[in-house]
């Protein structure tokens, strides 16, 4: 909560840290990923939201997967010409959490705690490498249940997002826990 407000979660270039979850508007949705230095931004991806990585106008990312799934490309590539970078806070308060998220399209912080930058990187250069095993291969992405941003909380927080909705269909698969911040999250 250092670097953003109730109000704004944009974030400037110069106060990205290692291990951020960042994300940007993109017309009517937002893209997720993980901040590892200008040159390093690890994200999930479909095959139909490459638009620079793909036709190649980026030299330092014209190398990158084609096709989707999880993988690198630079700051730039990632923003694709968009100039408000946004932060995903974690570990807020219930109060910062209620007052951040109302009336916005998506939420914009979590009350989840944050796990070190270092495990933060490391499961997601492990994602990098191994996605199928941890369910972030090229044909499970779903643009519902198994997105860019489900990929960004995995790597934060080292458990899938789950929304209240599927703790209802499934609810001995949940910990109280869950539970409790899933119904803070749509009561308030």
């Amino acid at each position: 909560m250092d670097r953003v407000s109730v109000f704004s979660s944009t974030i400037e270039r110069s106060q990205l840290r290692r291990g951020d979850h960042i994300y940007v508007w993109r017309y009517m949705y937002s893209h997720h990923g993980i901040y590892e230095s200008d040159e390093k931004v690890i994200q999930f991806t479909s095959a139909l939201s490459l638009s620079s990585i793909v036709d190649g106008t980026c030299s330092r990312c014209s190398n990158a997967k084609r096709g989707g799934g999880v993988m690198v490309c630079c700051l730039n590539c990632f923003l694709e010409g968009r100039n408000e970078l946004k932060l995903f806070v974690y570990s807020v308060s219930w109060w910062f959490y209620s007052m951040s998220n109302t009336g916005v399209l998506q939420d914009t912080c979590s009350m989840e705690d944050e796990d070190p930058p270092e495990t933060v990187l490391r499961r997601a250069n492990e994602l990098l490498l191994r996605p199928y095993l941890f369910g972030f291969g090229l044909s499970s992405y779903d643009a519902v249940v198994n997105n860019c941003f489900d990929f960004a909380f995995y790597c934060k927080t080292g458990r899938r997002y789950r929304l209240l909705a599927e703790m209802i269909v499934e609810p001995s698969t949940i910990s109280a826990q869950e539970l409790r911040s899933a119904i803070r999250r749509w009561l308030f």
